[in-house]
């Protein structure tokens, strides 16, 4: 029989590494295509927001699959840091835009 809690906890954090990898790629990629060092791109918000999020889901995943208190309690907070710095980065995106 299939667990379905072990199956979504490790659907998490494979999802969002694949989303925070897709994300870095893509910022690799425009770094090339404006000629540009990599780090230039990483600092806007069309690479922050995308990663965060993977980092957050990827967070989630290993809080949820952690066995001791220390360890859950050190993968919330990162979690809840992701999904802060993706939301603060998503507002000043916005406001820019407006």
């Amino acid at each position: 029989m299939i667990d379905g809690w072990g199956l979504l906890r490790h659907a998490l954090w494979i999802v969002g590494l694949a989303i925070g990898l897709a994300a870095w790629s893509i910022a690799r990629w425009r770094a090339h295509q404006q000629g540009v060092r990599t780090c230039q791109v990483l600092g806007n918000s069309l690479f922050v927001v995308p990663f965060c999020a993977g980092m957050a889901l990827f967070s989630l995943g290993l809080t949820l699959g952690s066995r001791r208190g220390w360890e859950t309690a050190a993968w919330a907070v990162l979690t809840v840091l992701f999904v802060l710095q993706g939301a603060h980065s998503w507002r000043a995106s916005r406001q820019r835009d407006d």
